[in-house]
């Protein structure tokens, strides 16, 4: 059987935790940084995850998991 090709962007954009859920970084949280607000910079700061719809498109994206 052939190997599965693995998307790259989705290699360099997400992470897996140890309890399973993909981590990816939130948006609008690395260009401007000074011209937005300090609230919204602290937000961008923190993790996001996928939610459970997306995490069977990036199983299918990354088939052999991500690091």
């Amino acid at each position: 059987m052939p190997k599965l090709k693995t998307k790259s962007y989705m290699k360099k954009r997400a992470s897996m935790t140890a309890t399973g859920k993909i981590r990816v970084a939130r948006n609008a949280h690395k260009k401007r940084l000074m011209h937005q607000s300090k609230r919204a910079n602290k937000a961008g700061a923190k993790p996001q995850y996928l939610n459970k719809n997306m995490m069977g498109q990036a199983k299918i994206l990354a088939p052999y998991g991500l690091d």
